[in-house]
C-alpha cells in the first residue's frame, strides 16, 4: 500500500478510536452490568476470605460462600483485573461532567475498557488476514468492514463478557498460527511464546468458561497442520512433548489464579462447565416469530440468527467456499488456516446443538465465532473475484457507516439486509439489553412533576441517570400490576416491551430508530403514566 492510503488508514483508525471511546461512555447503561459488577465484589470478598483465613488463621465463611457460588460460577477475573484499576480512575471523570450516580459512573466506566478491548480485537483480525492473504489493500479494508460493522460495534459500546471473550479468541488464535507459521518455517518454538499462548488461553477462560471451547480450535489446527506436511500426531505429540507439559503446566497455573472459585475446590471446574451449559435461565427469545425457550432449543435457533445477524458480503462470502476452495487449499499454509477455522465455525456449533446447551438473547453467547466467520467470508470472497471484493466491501463500509451513525445507540439491535424484507418488530427479539433506559431518564429528569415513583427492571438501566432529579422511589416493573400506590411512572423496555398497556396506564413518551430500507420504526421504550 502507497503511503497516502497509509496516512488516510491511520487517520480513519485515529477516528475511529476517539468516537468509539466517546460513544461507549456515553451509552446505556445494560442488563447485564450489574451482575458484572456483583461478580467482582464476590470475588474481591473471597480472596479477602483466603487472605485472612492464611494469615490470620479466621475461619472461613462456608455458608455464605455456598449461598453466592453459583450465581458466578463460570466467570473468573481476568478481565476485571484490568478494568477496574481504569474504571476508578474514569468514573471520577464521568461524576463531573455527567448527571450521574457514583454507581452508575462506575458501571459506564468500564465501557471504555470493553471498547478498547474491541479496537485491538480489529489489529489482531488484520494480523490473521495477513497470514492468508498477502495483499495489504485487502487486510484493511476487510478489517474496516470488521470495526464498522453495527452489531459487534453496538456490542462493544456495553458489553462486558461478550466483546473481552470474542477478542482473546482472536488473540488466542493469532499467537497459536504465529507457532504454525514458525513450524512450517522450521524455526525453533520459544518457551516464552507457548507461555504466553498459555496465559492468553487461561485469560480467555477466567472471561467465561466457554474458552475451553477453543482447545477444539488448537486440535484442529494440529491435525490440518500434520495433515498437510504428513505427519502423524502421534509422532508430533512425542517431539514437542516438553512444550507440551509447558503449556498444560501454565494454563493450569494461570486458570487457577484467575479463578478465585477454584482455590477452595479445584474440581468444581466439572461442575461449572455443566453449571453454565445447563444455565438455570430459562429465557425465550423471539426467533422467526417462535419463542424459542433456551432449555429446549431446536436445532435451526443458531443458524437463524447467524441468518439474520451477519451482513450481506459475509453470507455471500461463506457460501461461495465451496467455489474458490481449490484456489485456497493449493497453498499449504492457507489450507491449514482456513481449513482449521473452517471446521471450527461449523464443529462449534454443531456440538451445542447435539449437546442442547441452553442459549438465549440471539447469538450473545457465540459471537465469537462472528470474526472467525467474516475472516473465512472475506478471504473466500476476494479469492473469487478481488473487482467484486472491493467493490462490494467500499459499498458495505459506507452502508455500515451511515448506519452506525444514524441507528447509535442501538446498533446492537442491527439487522442485515435480506432480513429487513420480513417484519423484524414481530418475528425477533430487539432491544432486550435495556440501552434505552438512559435515554427514557433523559427526558424523565426533564419533568415538572419529579414526586411520583418510577417502575422499571432492571432499575440499573434508568435508576444513575437521574441522580441529580429529586426522583427518589423507585420499584420493580413486576409490581406494576398489583395494588401499587397510584400515580407512578413505569419504563417499558427490555423484553417488557412485549406486554401490554397495563391497567389505567397511558403512554407518555416513547425511544425507537429507524433502519435503512425498512418501513417501521423500532420501539425501544415506552415511558407510562399510570393513574
Amino acid at each position: 500500500m502507497n503511503l497516502p492510503k497509509k496516512k488516510i488508514f491511520i487517520v480513519f483508525v485515529f477516528i475511529y478510536f476517539l468516537v468509539g471511546a466517546q460513544n461507549s461512555i456515553k451509552s446505556g447503561i445494560s442488563f447485564d452490568e450489574k451482575h458484572e459488577e456483583l461478580n467482582w465484589k464476590f470475588h474481591t470478598w473471597l480472596i479477602g476470605e483466603f487472605k485472612d483465613k492464611i494469615f490470620h488463621n479466621k475461619p472461613f465463611d462456608r455458608e455464605f460462600y455456598d449461598s453466592e457460588v453459583k450465581k458466578f460460577v463460570g466467570y473468573g477475573i481476568g478481565f476485571q483485573i484490568i478494568s477496574q484499576p481504569i474504571q476508578a480512575i474514569l468514573k471520577n471523570l464521568l461524576i463531573l461532567n455527567n448527571d450521574i450516580s457514583n454507581y452508575g459512573a462506575k458501571l459506564l466506566s468500564k465501557h471504555f475498557v470493553i471498547f478498547t478491548f474491541f479496537f485491538i480485537s480489529g489489529i489482531f483480525f488484520y494480523l490473521i488476514l495477513r497470514k492468508l492473504i498477502d495483499n495489504e489493500d485487502f487486510c484493511i479494508i476487510s478489517t474496516i468492514i470488521y470495526l464498522t460493522y453495527p452489531y459487534l460495534f453496538g456490542q462493544s459500546m456495553f458489553s462486558p463478557k461478550d466483546i473481552p471473550f470474542l477478542s482473546v479468541w482472536l488473540m488466542c488464535t493469532y499467537l497459536v498460527f504465529n507457532l504454525i507459521d514458525k513450524l512450517i518455517r522450521n524455526d525453533i518454538l520459544n518457551n516464552k511464546e507457548v507461555i504466553l499462548i498459555s496465559f492468553c488461553s487461561a485469560f480467555l477462560l477466567s472471561i467465561r468458561i466457554a474458552g475451553l471451547l477453543i482447545f477444539i480450535q488448537y486440535l484442529l489446527l494440529l491435525i490440518f497442520y500434520t495433515g498437510v506436511f504428513e505427519k502423524k500426531l502421534s509422532s508430533f505429540v512425542k517431539r514437542f512433548y516438553l512444550k507440551f507439559f509447558i503449556f498444560s503446566l501454565f494454563f493450569l497455573l494461570f486458570t487457577f489464579l484467575l479463578y478465585p472459585i477454584l482455590w477452595l475446590d479445584p474440581f468444581l471446574i466439572f461442575e461449572t462447565v455443566n453449571i453454565n451449559t445447563n444455565h438455570f435461565n430459562n429465557v425465550g427469545t423471539n426467533t422467526l416469530g417462535k419463542i424459542m425457550y433456551s432449555h429446549d432449543l431446536p436445532s435451526t435457533y443458531i443458524p437463524i440468527w447467524f441468518s439474520v445477524k451477519l451482513p450481506l458480503i459475509i453470507l455471500i462470502g461463506f457460501l461461495i467456499i465451496p467455489f474458490c476452495e481449490k484456489k485456497i487449499f493449493n497453498d499449504k499454509k492457507k489450507s491449514i488456516f482456513f481449513g482449521s477455522l473452517l471446521l471450527t465455525v461449523l464443529l462449534i456449533p454443531l456440538i451445542l446443538i447435539i449437546k442442547k446447551v441452553h442459549l438465549y438473547d440471539e447469538i450473545r453467547q457465540i459471537m465469537f465465532l462472528i470474526p472467525l466467520i467474516f475472516i473465512l467470508g472475506l478471504v473466500s470472497l476476494y479469492t473469487i473475484s478481488k473487482k467484486f471484493f472491493y467493490s462490494l466491501g467500499i459499498i458495505t463500509i459506507c452502508f455500515f457507516i451511515i448506519e452506525n451513525i444514524r441507528i447509535n445507540p442501538y446498533q446492537y439491535v442491527w439487522f442485515n439486509l435480506p432480513s429487513r424484507s420480513v417484519d423484524i418488530i414481530e418475528k425477533f427479539e430487539l432491544e432486550y439489553q435495556g440501552i434505552s433506559g438512559r435515554e427514557v431518564a433523559k427526558y424523565i429528569s426533564q419533568l415538572e412533576n419529579q414526586n411520583n415513583c418510577i417502575l422499571a427492571n432492571p432499575l440499573h438501566t434508568v435508576k444513575p441517570f437521574l441522580g441529580n432529579t429529586k426522583f427518589d422511589c423507585f420499584d420493580v416493573w413486576q409490581k406494576i400490576d398489583t395494588n401499587y400506590e397510584r400515580p407512578f411512572l413505569a419504563v417499558q423496555h427490555v423484553r417488557n416491551l412485549k406486554k401490554s398497556l397495563p391497567y389505567n396506564c397511558e403512554k407518555i413518551h416513547e425511544t425507537n430508530f429507524k433502519l435503512i430500507f425498512y418501513k417501521k420504526e423500532i420501539i425501544t421504550s415506552k415511558l407510562l403514566e399510570c393513574k
